[in-house]
């Protein structure tokens, strides 16, 4: 049985089409009775062949009134999902390992109150309240990574089975959006960041005042380091970078420098650690992959970052 829903479940996703905006209209919602509602509507049975065997009819009335609510609770819930205009959009780069977060977008045509969650399709379990103010909503997905490179947003489900809990109003979305993600940083003890990797240049010397290069700026900045013609002209930190500060030997973080490791994703984990060990020490240094490099620059640690995370890929 589970084959066959397995296999039922990839036909039917591959049948959705994959969207920037997802409108939730009456095609796109799936009602069904919950436990609880297919308990009430079994009751409602028996008290119904009760009311035909003695006559009863007050059995009849509430038979009847029990049908009526589940008939209620079939608007109610539709109208819970009706309308709404769903988006996604990927948060920060996260390393492997680390969840990506989704931020997932709920807008709606009318203001309303409306109760409902998101959760990944096939994690019911794992329920995410939508917070809902009348004109649209926001819930934030985690998703689990396992590998470096784009993480494309899974199908996700909207569901609601407010006000009576009778019926569950359910939607499948599959939204256009993806993550990065980093290789998973592996400690290096061979090349710490107290070695020089090849790197290039004299010894710093303290109270250099030869410029290096612009970088972005970082919290503790001096007020002598901050690019003010810059911010003046494009209203954005900078930091100047001279060649006597502490840490200015180029290091050079080389793919070549791991030639007898065999396998290429433990190489790209130490070079990213690599990299993340003369971030937090203010190093200058260069990456050096065979399809790419990236050196002293603005935001060389997202860039450096990414080229490992999309090291052999296409996309």
């Amino acid at each position: 049985m589970l084959p066959f829903r397995d296999r039922f479940r990839h036909w039917w996703l591959a049948r959705l089409p994959l969207q920037n905006r997802c409108e939730l209209t009456q095609r796109r919602i799936y009602l069904l009775p919950t436990r609880f509602g297919l308990l009430l509507l079994a009751v409602a049975l028996a008290v119904w062949v009760g009311a035909l065997n003695y006559q009863v009819s007050l059995a009849y009335a509430l038979a009847f009134w029990i049908v009526g609510l589940a008939l209620v609770a079939v608007l109610m819930a539709y109208r819970q999902l009706s309308g709404l205009v769903v988006s996604a959009e990927a948060g920060a780069p996260v390393f492997a390992g680390d969840p990506a977060g989704f931020r997932l977008r709920l807008d709606s045509p009318q203001p309303q109150a409306r109760q409902l969650s998101l959760h990944l399709l096939g994690q019911d379990d794992a329920l995410i309240p939508c917070v809902f103010d009348g004109h649209g909503g926001e819930a934030v997905l985690a998703v689990p990574t396992t590998r470096r490179g784009w993480l494309a947003l899974p199908p996700c489900v909207a569901q609601s089975d407010a006000p009576f809990g009778l019926i569950r109003a359910w939607a499948v979305l599959r939204l256009n959006a993806r993550a990065l993600v980093y290789p998973a940083p592996l400690p290096d003890a061979s090349r710490g960041a107290g070695e020089g990797d090849g790197g290039e240049g004299g010894d710093a010397r303290p109270g250099g005042d030869d410029f290096s290069h612009l970088d972005a700026y970082r919290h503790g900045d001096t007020p002598r380091q901050i690019a003010w013609k810059v911010l003046a002209q494009r209203d954005t930190l900078a930091s100047k970078r001279f060649v006597g500060e502490a840490g200015s030997a180029l290091r050079l973080i080389r793919w070549s420098d791991y030639g007898q490791e065999t396998d290429a994703e433990r190489r790209l984990s130490r070079m990213a650690w690599r990299v993340e060990q003369c971030e937090r020490q203010r190093q200058r240094y260069r990456l050096c992959l065979p399809d790419a490099e990236i050196g002293p620059q603005p935001r060389q640690r997202d860039l450096a970052l990414a080229a490992l995370a999309l090291f052999g890929s296409r996309g």
